[in-house]
């Protein structure tokens, strides 16, 4: 063997030497669960169809059909579909051949209006990959498959707004576990909650409103100020991600010119995530045609509608009424906002006010931020006294994308300097946040995406393991691309 082919060996294996170190020794690896007995059913799945049940303290509901579902690759379960009064409908889908003692509710996006089991932040868990959970969905009170910009279901209906808002969740919850005692023969041991978007906004309302439901919830970008959010913020946004002749503000040489900005005040990072963009200011004003001349300077217009678009809405005396977008976010404003969504909450969920029809004719003067806000106490998750779920042994973990232009993060962030002023050094005992660099809505963007933090959530609640840094994943065609040790967000008291 010659010299050269033996340095190529000892390199290659000096490779893969490093390649195991860094998995088993550097890069942090989830808690797992403890493990749990199987639980097989006590009863057939079909003898749940056409029967009526109602959970302890609960509702009535129906359960219209159940039946076996037997998929190529995965396990089967007895699929429930019912509704509980007056109309929230639900599918729980129920292991019969591996369940392992605990229920999942997989809570859904925009304004929901479907049953979607999309389980968030669990890259590799293995009890959802090898299905040992009870999951359960619901559309929380209406039907629409459009759930992003339609909430005509909502005008005049002051029922269906309440299920929207908090109620939904909470009993189907409550008929999911009668259901599993009636199947299995025992109750759940562990239940749990996951969603995003305004499934982040479904698990942090449990947590503030029906601390008995789940043992641990996870929650990413939760839409906590779902009036402000949803009326105000895309309101504003989209009125400056346009112009007057309704051609983009923005072209994709501006956005990248001013992303370079954003870098550049963040201190360049070397892999072109900004790790806190909290931590930086940006002034588009640098790169302004009539100080610059290179491709994508910003005219005039630009400059005040960036500065518009990072500082947020603010009212008639220039006070503010909610988050920007954050530095960073540049490359994705180049798709147009939500002003169909911020009319609709407006006219049919906040308060059946006819709104005009461009985003330009919104008001945000403090009188009209007070009319888009008067159903705030259902639908917002901001309240950072949770002690009823902290004394009862519950665990919540969030997460958001710092660069997410759906959901501000500072949101999040701000509710977290409100929990730890109010629970001091004890917050550590019961709640975690992660900020993920470059990372968009509830995933995508240019950082590291996909992460576990449902195993983690499991081995806190399940075995007091507290969790500390999590690994987050980006891939690109299925394989890992890079990593990132995602160490839990230190946010300071007010």
């Amino acid at each position: 063997m010659s010299k050269s082919t033996t340095d190529c060996h000892l390199l290659r294996a000096w490779a893969l030497f490093l390649a195991v170190f860094c998995v088993l020794f550097v890069l942090p690896s989830p808690a797992a669960a403890r493990d749990l007995p199987v639980v097989k059913p006590a009863v057939e799945c079909v003898s749940l169809s056409e029967t009526d049940i109602a959970a302890p303290g609960g509702p009535p509901a129906r359960i219209v059909a159940a039946k076996v579902v037997t998929l190529p690759n995965a396990a089967p379960y007895c699929e429930v579909r019912g509704y509980v009064v007056p109309q929230v409908k639900f599918e729980l889908r129920l292991p019969t051949q591996n369940w392992t003692q605990r229920l999942l509710y997989s809570g859904c996006g925009g304004f929901c209006g479907r049953v979607d089991f999309r389980i968030r932040a669990a890259e590799g868990c293995a009890a959802v990959d090898n299905s040992e959970l009870a999951i359960v969905a619901s559309d929380l009170g209406h039907d629409t498959p459009d759930g992003n910009g339609d909430a005509v279901w909502a005008a005049g209906n002051s029922q269906a707004k309440i299920d929207y808002g908090h109620r939904g969740v909470h009993v189907v919850t409550l008929t999911a576990k009668a259901i599993i005692q009636r199947f299995y023969g025992r109750a759940q041991t562990y239940a749990y909650f996951n969603g995003c978007s305004d499934g982040g906004r479904e698990g942090m309302m449990e947590v503030q409103r029906y601390p008995e439901d789940f043992d641990g919830v996870a929650a990413g970008a939760a839409v906590i100020h779902d009036t402000e959010n949803n009326s105000v913020y895309h309101g504003w946004i989209a009125q400056y991600l346009e112009r007057a002749d309704h051609k983009p503000m923005f072209a994709s040489a501006h956005l990248t010119l001013l992303h370079q900005v954003a870098l550049d005040a963040c201190g360049q990072p070397k892999d072109g995530i900004i790790v806190d963009p909290s931590a930086c200011h940006v002034d588009p004003s640098s790169v302004a045609c009539a100080k610059v001349q290179r491709e994508g300077c910003l005219s005039d217009e630009q400059v005040a509608a960036a500065r518009a678009i990072y500082a947020g809405p603010v009212d008639e005396t220039g006070r503010s009424l909610y988050f920007g977008r954050p530095i960073g976010s540049e490359l994705a404003w180049g798709s147009p906002g939500f002003a169909d969504m911020a009319r609709s909450f407006i006219r049919y969920l906040s308060a059946d006010q006819v709104i005009p029809g461009t985003a330009t004719m919104l008001r945000y003067d403090r009188a009209a931020f007070e009319r888009y806000n008067s159903l705030a106490p259902i639908y917002n998750a901001t309240d950072s006294d949770i002690s009823a779920f902290r004394h009862r042994g519950g665990k919540l973990i969030m997460w958001h994308g710092w660069s997410d232009t759906a959901v501000p993060a500072m949101s999040t962030v701000e509710y977290a300097k409100a929990v730890r002023a109010r629970f001091g050094r004890s917050t550590d005992d019961f709640y975690r946040v992660y900020m993920l660099p470059g990372v968009g809505h509830c995933g995508g963007g240019d950082g590291e995406d996909k992460i576990n933090v449902l195993d983690p959530l499991m081995a806190w609640v399940e075995d007091g393991k507290a969790p500390a840094a999590l690994t987050a994943t980006r891939k690109v065609f299925g394989r890992v691309a890079s990593t990132r040790a995602i160490q839990p967000y230190s946010s300071p008291s007010r």
